[in-house]
């Protein structure tokens, strides 16, 4: 537990993410079990899999640094696709399937991409919105047979794709090379595209592994999507990496589907989100499922109450902790196997990581055991976030700390509690909502002549995202609702909303969202 940043940097060198998570074992077992199709592939099928999309793209002119749009579910073909892009030395840039065109339009703009892996719904969207035109390439997952006609030579089929490779491309360097861009939105409220290093998301692995040790006998619950930091670094890299089985589900997800999947897949360890263990808190008729194989299950993307993690693992016969971690910094806490901590707590900083505990408004660190902003510095931290003119605009300060907008406590032995956050940022069962990019979309609204969104908190979602407008022109609330709801993706709804007569306003004209029903 005591690694430093020198021999996490040398243990991951300049090696390519798929090379150091494909090269890590020889065992081929399942690697994957989508649950909802009943479908399986072993470890070698998919690096098989990885290996002729890497060619085709090559053999299709994609250079190292270009961008490759993945929008498309957890399954084999993003799994293939994720890796495929990294070992010819592209950039995975990977969206919600489930989120609207004007989303992928902006993070298109930011960072644009040549290439497309897209499943047949996504599109056939881009085509009815007249969108599809901006890619030179695109893969269908789930080729119905009707893409081909509308762009011949420019569109392909997942299958004739991989039937075109007919050689092998040897693994584009890896190290400080842009990895993924992923979406977050970070402390300032808009969304951003943040980048991720072959050696920042390697180094993490390395690091979580040094505190939560995964195994060949694993079969994991992959609930969060693997395009999230979250689903991406523990239940698709952690597990492919030592040769563990990753079971895909579909969503909406609740807890019966939890209790089926652990029944039938005999999972042992379950990555998980607050708003699904709390329904399983409350769940009625546990005592049909067999959860006997469950050794561990870990929560993140949102605070887990005390409460819920306590019932739950009562139900399930198994601890139930809390990780921590942003899409700028990766993992940076996490609940040793050997000694999770006391209740509540996040665990310890993983090996490598540097943390301070600083008060906002002084910016001086505070006394062991009180409050202060976590402040982080390590290999897995982001470079930066890409801007609309391709610069890359650091997340850290001048001397290379992550301010990361949660305030925290330590204990003695160094064990963290979140207690809050100084940022904006609301949490909707796991996701990030960014209340500014909710407000923009409301005052694009003819009736709305000014707006602000909150976070409220709720049981089962954690949070809810709720909107206080000021009407210019009478109109129903719901057509306002409706108006935003069309504009994003579902987690991002407006969950409740209020007319007011004003929205209070700072001297700055910052909205004072503390009067207006934000718990925090």
């Amino acid at each position: 537990m005591n690694a430093t940043d020198f021999d996490v940097a040398v243990a991951v060198g300049q090696r390519n993410l798929a090379e150091f998570v494909w090269g890590a074992g020889d065992r081929d077992g399942v690697a994957l079990i989508e649950h909802s199709t009943g479908r399986t592939y072993r470890h070698r099928e998919l690096v098989f899999a990885a290996r002729r999309f890497a060619a085709a793209l090559a053999q299709r002119g994609l250079h190292p640094g270009a961008n490759v749009a993945v929008i498309c579910p957890n399954g084999a073909e993003f799994i293939a696709a994720y890796y495929g892009v990294l070992l010819v030395g592209g950039v995975v840039l990977a969206l919600d399937p489930l989120g609207a065109i004007d989303e992928w339009e902006a993070a298109l703009a930011r960072t644009p991409a040549g290439f497309a892996v897209v499943t047949g719904a996504v599109w056939h969207t881009l085509v009815r919105e007249r969108r599809a035109e901006r890619f030179q390439h695109v893969v269908v997952t789930d080729d119905d047979g009707t893409v081909a006609a509308a762009r011949t030579g420019a569109v392909v089929g997942w299958g004739a794709l991989l039937a075109e490779a007919t050689t092998t491309v040897p693994a584009a360097a890896g190290g400080d090379r842009a990895a993924m861009l992923i979406a977050s939105s970070g402390t300032q409220g808009e969304p951003k595209q943040i980048v991720l290093t072959h050696r920042n998301i390697a180094a993490n692995l390395v690091q979580i592994d040094l505190a939560h040790r995964l195994t060949t006998q694993d079969v994991v619950l992959g609930l969060t999507p693997f395009r999230h930091v979250y689903g991406m670094l523990h239940p698709l890299n952690s597990t492919l990496r030592v040769r563990g089985t990753v079971v895909t589900v579909a969503t909406p997800f609740t807890a019966a589907d939890l209790l089926d999947t652990i029944h039938r897949r005999r999972i042992t360890v379950a990555y998980l989100v607050p708003s699904v263990l709390a329904e399983l808190a409350t769940f009625p008729d546990v005592e049909r499922y067999d959860t006997s194989s469950v050794r561990l299950v870990y929560s993140g993307g949102a605070p887990l109450p005390v409460e819920v993690a306590a019932t739950c693992a009562r139900i399930l016969g198994a601890p139930v902790v809390q990780g921590y971690g942003m899409t700028e910094a990766c993992c940076t806490y996490a609940p040793p196997d050997i000694d999770p901590g006391p209740p509540g707590s996040i665990g310890l900083p993983v090996p490598g990581t540097q943390t301070r505990f600083v008060d906002p408004d002084t910016g001086l660190d505070v006394d062991e055991a009180d409050p202060g902003e976590i402040w982080i510095r390590g290999p897995q931290v982001s470079p930066g976030f890409v801007q609309g003119d391709g610069e890359i605009v650091p997340v850290t300060d001048a001397d290379g700390w992550l301010h990361t907008g949660d305030i925290g406590r330590r204990d003695a032995r160094g064990y963290v509690t979140i207690t809050g956050r100084a940022k904006q940022l609301i949490k909707y069962k796991g996701h990030q909502v960014a209340p500014a990019e909710l407000e923009a979309i409301l005052l694009g609204h003819p009736n709305v002549a000014d707006a602000v969104v909150v976070g409220v908190p709720d049981e089962i979602a954690g949070e809810i995202p709720v909107a206080y407008v000021v009407l210019s022109t009478a109109v129903p609330l719901d057509d306002v609702s409706a108006y935003v709801a069309e504009r994003v993706a579902p987690y991002k709804k407006i969950r409740r909303i209020e007319a007011v007569t004003s929205i209070p306003r700072s001297a700055m004209g910052k909205p004072l969202r503390g009067g207006l029903g934000r718990a925090h």
